[in-house]
């Protein structure tokens, strides 16, 4: 089973590569990432890729799916909850929910009914990628030399003691990206996040994450459900 996965920015590329597809391999499925908006930059011949218009990212998830005959390719996405283009369809009602794992449920289904193709199974964060980031504090701090990011850490790890990684809210100053920003003066989303969060295992993450992992599971599970099909 071939997996494409269609993220955001250039972390969530480097997760995929570097921790997904190796662990996803091991049972029979070949992931591989690409970043919303990158064929859109070529053709205008920009360098910049990921974010942009949602209608971008539609294009983007067409194309992935290619030939409608092809069973043996799937499509997911890796999205985070918070920042999501304004285009988005229906944002603002699902906005408008207060229970964010409800509202990443029906996100997720409107770009299920926007591909109408079984072989898309459409993920978002709760609140963002940077979950993850928190789930791994601890091999973080193995990657901080600098006094004051070593005691931002601390800070931080006091500042959210209470919450699960994937309840640390959405927010200008509360998404787990800015408490991560605003904490730890040296840390660099591209370099740092991914190195975190390869420096924990999945099966610690997971246990922190519960919507994380109810994803992984299903991908796990896509080279077993195609031979049953």
């Amino acid at each position: 089973m071939r997996l494409l996965v269609l993220v955001e920015g250039q972390t969530e590329e480097v997760f995929v590569k570097d921790v997904l597809a190796p662990h996803l391999v091991r049972f029979g499925v070949y992931a591989a990432a690409t970043t919303v908006g990158k064929v859109h930059a070529q053709r205008a011949g920009q360098q910049r890729r990921g974010g942009g218009h949602f209608r971008h990212w539609r294009n983007d998830l067409l194309r992935l799916l290619g030939n409608r005959q092809d069973a043996g390719v799937r499509v997911t996405t890796l999205f985070d909850l918070y920042g999501l283009p304004e285009d988005f369809p229906n944002l603002q009602r699902w906005n408008a929910v207060t229970d964010s794992n409800a509202r990443c449920d029906g996100l997720q289904a409107e770009i299920a009914a926007l591909a109408d193709d079984r072989r898309v199974l459409p993920y978002i964060q709760r609140h963002e990628f940077e979950a993850l980031v928190l789930a791994s504090l601890d091999a973080l701090e193995d990657w901080l030399d600098a006094d004051a990011d070593l005691a931002g850490l601390a800070a931080l790890r006091h500042e959210i003691a209470a919450l699960a990684p994937e309840d640390v809210n959405h927010g200008p100053e509360t998404a787990p990206s800015k408490r991560l920003l605003a904490h730890i003066p040296g840390y660099s989303k591209t370099l740092h996040g991914p190195l975190a969060i390869a420096g924990r295992t999945l099966a610690q993450i997971r246990g922190v994450c519960p919507r994380f992992d109810a994803w992984l599971t299903t991908l796990e599970g896509l080279a077993g459900a195609q031979g049953m099909s």
